[in-house]
């Protein structure tokens, strides 16, 4: 097998090739279309859409005690 720079096969316990790690500065435009199929896509074109509906860490708490303290809890 031919070695190409920035692509490295790496083997499992067993010695069998089962992962390869893939430079992305090099080759992440070759990929984008594997990673959109897969539903990976890094940097999708939504993304400031996504951020702007987005709620900060202060609204997750809140949001989350609200959903825990709406729990039926029973006395042990």
């Amino acid at each position: 097998m031919e070695t190409v720079q920035g692509v490295t096969f790496e083997k499992d316990a067993s010695g069998n090739d089962r992962y390869i790690r893939i430079d992305m500065q090099r080759y992440a435009h070759l990929l984008q279309p594997f990673m959109i199929q897969l539903g990976i896509e890094k940097y999708p074109d939504d993304f400031e859409e996504a951020q702007a509906s987005a709620i900060s860490g202060d609204e997750l708490r809140k949001r989350m005690h609200q959903r825990i303290d709406a729990w039926a809890w029973k006395d042990k």
